[in-house]
């Protein structure tokens, strides 16, 4: 008798979609090119449902697993009425098997089936196999191995722990699940749309990327919770118990909620709690980390826990750990239970002890925490608990609030707040404002002082004073016009095995910076990405910010300019309710790019906070961009500025002589670096000096656009070539190497007519050269890749447009024919309908890719293609595909 399969389990979840994880589901769609098998492996809330019935949003099957499908038997029933639809009359052999218990062969017979129904030129169908822990069992997983073979078919295996699955493929984890910034971000404009994107990105830290953990911190932040506070103690656990509780059994839940209370559990707590071990089975579906013998229970899940004790049993359990916690020396862990227990002033009295270790050890959110839960009339009497206040929030980079709590603890009397705020403006970058605080630091703290008073000076610009005073470093040699010396000794710094940074100004992003000025503007790019993540770490948004301004000037060097304005808009958007200061570097970028308010807006910021020097620094980026561009820009006159690179930088603008020695002195400046003058002036600089071994250097900038029609500029002037023929010539040059009877037979010209044509494209190419000199641009017979010759179609190869149109030649008509053909067949392999509708309008009569999308949301677009195309060709539409009509 066939096994009764509930048709709920037939269905993919409803789930909340504010975020659409489009990042994430390229991860998946590409995981399925290498791998037929994708195991999405992480603990609950990590948005593995959604994403995959997200994906399935153009066919599929979807099955939910439960305990009663590790029976094999049981799990063929499951997937046979799950491809009944699909199977027809061919389920039968699959039901007699499975009737018999013979799951093996049944196994085997779908497999079969599923590969006879398949089409081989139609997409690859996706299954996906929803809470599969449920089901582990031996059995199981040799079912689903062998039907993994079936052609086409991608499977998706989602559970809450990667055993024993992990053997059918490859494994996607909680890394590759977890929200990233901007993924963060949109989820916050869904729900709590009022927070500014620095709190988004503080939670977002917090939780390590845990979607479900950060959609109940933003709801415990929109009710006016701070991110550290509803961290620790959020409002609804009712909300995460629904996700954690329902396959835990009664008993499993009170010895559950009884270890919780701990938070992590070691040998000697177990005895308080009961048989722990009744945890193990379900340690995946509790979140449970087993870290160095012990358990410990993420905070989310903890406080969701301990809602189900009594208070008093709860107070009880916390007093007893606080207290064998003290005992051992464990003090941050003995001032949360004290906290949660309610000894509230022992608490107090424990943090302002030890908390200036706590934040040296880099453990700044969790300083943050137990402050926030400790009464503010506690404050008023322990002023130092203000200091260590204002030390938390600057760590954090919560610059406004970190300012407001270091006057508080001056008002109070807390004299060493004077260094805290002269630290904080550093860390900033304020020079003018950090000056005030300085001056009364050295007073009472004369030593710590002296240190920062010369950074102050480094960066007010004042170089010589800072380095009379000692300082020293990778920031002392950039701003003191040294910055080769500057990459150097940093790169010596950043191999050695450094813990993450701490400090914005040193190690990655600055590494980032000097690659881009005097480096290898790649590796600056890939400094940026690290900074970035070493900034999501730490839970920092300036660094965060930061790190976005340092990639745009990874890709301003580059030349690629909209890349460069996507990462500074990033930048800005990052750097709402920060520092002023953190706006300059991201300003200064979008004003290269041609943003004529962003620069006045980057000089106006950079004059308030005092520091000259990065506004000399931003405004040649701009100037220097604009050069490269062929733009004008007026250069200001740099005063109070101490670097030689720089203002020589200043002198040689806009190139319009001959500054070879600048080149000799800095090598860099000849590559994609960001203060490089335009590649064809250096390099025509360098042929002039002897440096470069060539016959001839033109001089100037070629730009061939061959995609849509043909056009020519030199210089940034485009250039009409006078004959008809000389722009055939130049077209086929174009599409490939010749020999000059090739062309003279092509181009139907003979050998007189050919050496005009051939003059005029030189003379085109190259005004002013000489004669009897080799080509720069042209050889016999074709083009020259040189840096300063551009083509669209080698740089932009996926492009919608056909290249060299107009031209009615049949060899032109050969190479935009297998442009077309290869351009299609790449649009084909990907499993993006998009790219599949792109492929159809280069083809829309090709009925098989019509098919293919008429099974996916762009069915309507791809039927209209079609039939407009058929119509124009006076034809009436397939008749197997009449189902589709409704579509017109």
């Amino acid at each position: 008798m066939p096994y009764r399969v509930p048709k709920s389990r037939l269905l993919p979840p409803r789930t909340a979609r504010e975020v659409s994880r489009l990042r994430l589901g390229e991860v998946v769609r590409q995981g399925f090119t290498k791998s037929p098998v994708l195991v999405l492996a992480a603990g609950a809330g990590w948005g593995k449902s959604t994403l995959m019935a997200s994906l399935m949003a153009g066919g599929g099957v979807w099955l939910t697993l439960a305990e009663d499908c590790q029976d094999p038997v049981v799990l063929g029933w499951h997937l046979l009425e799950a491809y009944r639809p699909r199977l027809g009359g061919h389920a039968l052999e699959v039901e007699q098997a499975l009737e018999h218990g013979a799951w093996a062969k049944a196994a085997e017979a779908l497999l079969e089936e599923l590969a006879a129904w398949h089409n081989p030129l139609g997409p690859a169908h996706l299954l996906v196999l929803d809470e599969a822990q449920r089901a582990a069992s031996r059995e199981a997983l040799a079912f689903l191995r062998m039907l993994s073979q079936a052609p086409a078919l991608q499977m998706a295996v989602l559970s809450r722990r990667a055993a024993p699955w992990e053997v059918l493929g490859r494994v996607l984890g909680e890394r590759e699940l977890a929200f990233d910034a901007e993924e963060a971000l949109e989820l916050a404009v869904a729900i709590a749309p009022e927070l500014p994107a620095f709190e988004v990105e503080q939670a977002h830290s917090l939780v390590r990327g845990w979607p479900l953990g950060l959609r109940l911190l933003l709801r415990a932040m929109r009710r006016g919770a701070r991110p550290e506070e509803a961290f620790y103690a959020h409002p609804d656990p009712a909300g995460l118990l629904a996700y954690l509780l329902p396959s835990l059994p009664e008993s499993v839940q009170k010895i559950a909620a009884r270890a919780s209370v701990l938070g992590e559990l070691g040998p000697e707590e177990l005895a308080w709690i009961g048989d722990v071990s009744a945890l193990e089975p379900y340690a995946s579906d509790l979140l449970l980390e087993w870290v160095g013998g012990r358990i410990r229970f993420h905070p989310l899940v903890r406080q969701a826990l301990i809602s189900l004790l009594e208070p008093a049993e709860v107070r009880a359990l916390l007093t007893r750990a606080a207290d064998a916690a003290l005992e051992r020396g464990e003090g941050v862990r003995a001032a949360g239970y004290l906290l949660e227990a309610g000894r509230l002033g022992h608490a107090a009295d424990l943090v302002m002890s030890q908390g200036a270790e706590w934040l040296r050890q880099g453990l700044t959110y969790t300083v943050l925490a137990m402050l926030e839960r400790i009464p503010q009339e506690m404050f008023a009497t322990r002023p130092a608990l203000c200091y260590l206040h204002a030390e938390g929030l600057r760590q954090a980079g919560r610059y406004a609030e970190a300012e407001q709590a270091y006057r508080r603890a001056l008002e109070s009397g807390v004299e060493q707040a004077n260094v805290g705020l002269a630290r904080l403006f550093l860390d900033t970058v304020e020079p003018a404002r950090a000056w005030p605080y300085l001056e009364a630091a050295r007073k009472t703290h004369p030593e710590e002082a002296k240190r920062l008073w010369a950074e102050n000076l480094l960066n007010s610009g004042r170089v010589t004073e800072a380095a009379a005073m000692g300082m020293v470093g990778p920031r002392l040699w950039l701003r003191g016009g040294q910055p080769e010396r500057a990459l150097q000794e940093l790169r010596r710094e950043h191999t050695r095995s450094l813990p993450v940074a701490q400090n914005h100004r040193e190690g990655t992003l600055l590494l980032a910076l000097l690659e881009a000025v005097a480096g290898d503007a790649e590796s600056a790019q890939a400094m940026a990405h690290k900074g970035r993540r070493e900034g999501e770490t730490l839970g920092s948004p300036f660094v965060v910010a930061l790190a976005e301004a340092r990639l745009g000037h990874a890709l301003l060097a580059q030349n690629r300019w909209e890349e460069a304005r996507a990462a500074y808009e990033r930048a800005l958007a990052l750097a709402e309710g920060g520092p002023a200061r953190l706006k300059v570097e991201a300003l200064g970028g979008l004003a290269a790019i041609g943003a004529a308010r962003a620069y006045a807006d980057m000089i106006r910021l950079s004059r308030e906070a005092g520091d000259p020097w990065v506004e000399a620094f931003m405004t040649l980026a701009v100037a220097y961009a604009h050069l490269r561009r062929g733009e004008p820009f007026g250069l200001p006159a740099f005063t109070a500025l101490e670097d030689p690179f720089l203002l020589a930088l200043a002198a040689a603008y806009p190139w319009s002589s001959a500054p070879t020695e600048l080149l000799e002195r800095y090598p860099f400046l000849a590559q994609p670096t960001l203060f490089a003058p335009p590649i064809h002036r250096t390099r025509r600089l360098l042929w002039e000096a002897g440096k470069l071994p060539l016959p001839y250097h033109p001089g100037v900038r070629v730009e061939l656009f061959a995609l849509g029609g043909l056009s020519l500029r030199v210089e940034g002037r485009e250039v009409r070539l006078k004959r008809e023929k000389a722009r055939l010539l130049l077209a086929l040059l174009l599409i490939r190497e010749w020999s000059k009877e090739a062309l003279l037979e092509t181009l139907e010209v003979s050998d007189g007519e050919f050496r005009v044509l051939w003059s005029e494209l030189l003379g085109a190419l190259e005004p002013g050269r000489p004669s009897r000199v080799p080509g720069y641009f042209l050889k016999p017979y074709g083009l020259v890749r040189v840096p300063e010759l551009w083509v669209d179609v080698w740089e932009l190869p996926d492009s919608n447009r056909l290249p060299l149109e107009g031209f009615d030649h049949p060899e032109i008509d050969r190479f935009r024919e297998a442009y077309r053909a290869s351009r299609r067949q790449r649009l084909l392999l990907s499993s993006e309908p998009a790219s599949w509708l792109e492929a159809l309008r280069l083809e829309p009569t090709d009925e098989a890719v019509l098919e293919r999308l008429l099974e996916t949301p762009l069915a309507a677009e791809g039927w209209s293609l079609y039939a407009a195309a058929m119509r124009e060709l006076g034809l009436e539409p397939d008749r197997r595909l009449e189902r589709f009509r409704s579509l017109r």
